[in-house]
C-alpha cells in the first residue's frame, strides 16, 4: 500500500498540462503515491498509475458509501474533510473528532484507511471568537493532536497563511504537532492553494508554506487549485500557471528547516504569538464523492 505523498483533484491534471507541465514531472506525478480526487473510478489518461480516490465531508456519507458497495474494493485511501459549512453535517462539525472516529472505525472493517483534512474554520462552532494565536493553538490541541493520533494520515490545510507573515509558522508547528502524536509515520501532507479563498498569491508563497511543512517533517502535499462558483464565488478563474510553476519549484528546490519550535519572533526565538486572525470560509468539495474537476473549492 503506497503512503500517499501528494493528492490533485483529477480534472485539475488537464489543465496544468496545458498551463505548461513538463512530461518528467508528469512522470514523476505518475504513480500510486498520488491520490487523485474523484467523482467515479476512472483511469486518469495523464496519470494512469494515480490512485482514484474519493472525499467526503461527513462520518456518515462515507459509512453509507462503504456499506453500500460505492467505495471499490481497490480503493484503499479516504478523505475525510471537515468544514463549517453547509456541506458538514452540524453534528460533525460540533464534535468532529467523535465523527473522525465513527468514519475511521466503518473504514478499518472495510479495509481502508482515512486521512483527516480538518477546515481551520471549525473553530467558528468550536470555539467562537478566538483569533491570533489562541485560535491556532486551539485548532492544534482540539484538532490536530487527537486527530492525527486517530487517523491514518492527517491533512493540514496550511493555505489559507501563504502570503503572510505566519505562512512558516503555523504549517511547522502543526505538522510537528501531527507527527508527535503518531509514531506510525503516518502522513502528513500541507495544503497549498493557487488562489486561497479568492486571494492572489504566487508559487513563491506556495513554496514557503510548503517548505515549512516539509522541513518539520510532511511527507507532501495536496494541490488546490480551485476556480470560482457556489463554493468560492471570489475565486475566479483557476490558477493552472502558477500550480505549474510551484511544482516546478519544488522539483528543483531543497527546503530550510524552519523553527525548531513553537512561531518565530523578529529575532527568530518561539515565541506563543504570531499567528493570523480571522477565519476565511474553507469550504470547497461537496458531498459524498462528488469532487469539482477544477480544485478545491475555496482553498
Amino acid at each position: 500500500m503506497p503512503t500517499p505523498t501528494r493528492i490533485l483533484v483529477s480534472g485539475s491534471v488537464a489543465g496544468l498540462v496545458d498551463a505548461g507541465l513538463s512530461p518528467a514531472l508528469l512522470n514523476e506525478a505518475n504513480e500510486p503515491s498520488t491520490l487523485l480526487l474523484v467523482q467515479h473510478v476512472y483511469t486518469n489518461s495523464y496519470l494512469p498509475n494515480g490512485t482514484p480516490t474519493f472525499n467526503f465531508r461527513g462520518a456518515t456519507e462515507m459509512a453509507r458509501a462503504l456499506r453500500t458497495g460505492e467505495v471499490p474494493d481497490s480503493m484503499t485511501w479516504l478523505l475525510l474533510d471537515l468544514e463549517a459549512s453547509s456541506l458538514t453535517p452540524a453534528r460533525d462539525q460540533r464534535d468532529p473528532i467523535g465523527a473522525l472516529t465513527r468514519a475511521r472505525d466503518v473504514a478499518l472493517r472495510y479495509g481502508k484507511r482515512v486521512i483527516f483534512a480538518p477546515g481551520v474554520d471549525l473553530m467558528n462552532v468550536l470555539a467562537p471568537g478566538l483569533t491570533g494565536d489562541a485560535l491556532y493553538q486551539e485548532f492544534i490541541r482540539q484538532l490536530v493532536l487527537p486527530g492525527a493520533a486517530i487517523a491514518d494520515g492527517f491533512e493540514i490545510q496550511a493555505q489559507r497563511t501563504e502570503a503572510t507573515e505566519y505562512a512558516t509558522s503555523f504549517a511547522s508547528a502543526a505538522t510537528r504537532a501531527a507527527i508527535s502524536v503518531n509514531p506510525r509515520g503516518a502522513p502528513v501532507l500541507i495544503g497549498v492553494s493557487t488562489n486561497p479563498n479568492g486571494r492572489s498569491v504566487t508559487a513563491d508563497d506556495m513554496v514557503t508554506v510548503y517548505n515549512a511543512g516539509i522541513g518539520a517533517g510532511a511527507t507532501g502535499y495536496w494541490l488546490n487549485i480551485p476556480s470560482g462558483g457556489v463554493e468560492c464565488p471570489n475565486c475566479g478563474q483557476p490558477q493552472y500557471e502558477v500550480g505549474v510553476e510551484f511544482l516546478e519549484k519544488i522539483a528543483s528546490n531543497t527546503p530550510v528547516n524552519p523553527t525548531e519550535t513553537g512561531f518565530p519572533t523578529e529575532t527568530g526565538r518561539p515565541t506563543e504569538t504570531g499567528l493570523p486572525t480571522g477565519l476565511p470560509t474553507e469550504t470547497g468539495l461537496p458531498t459524498g464523492t462528488l469532487i469539482p474537476t477544477g480544485g478545491m473549492g475555496s482553498s
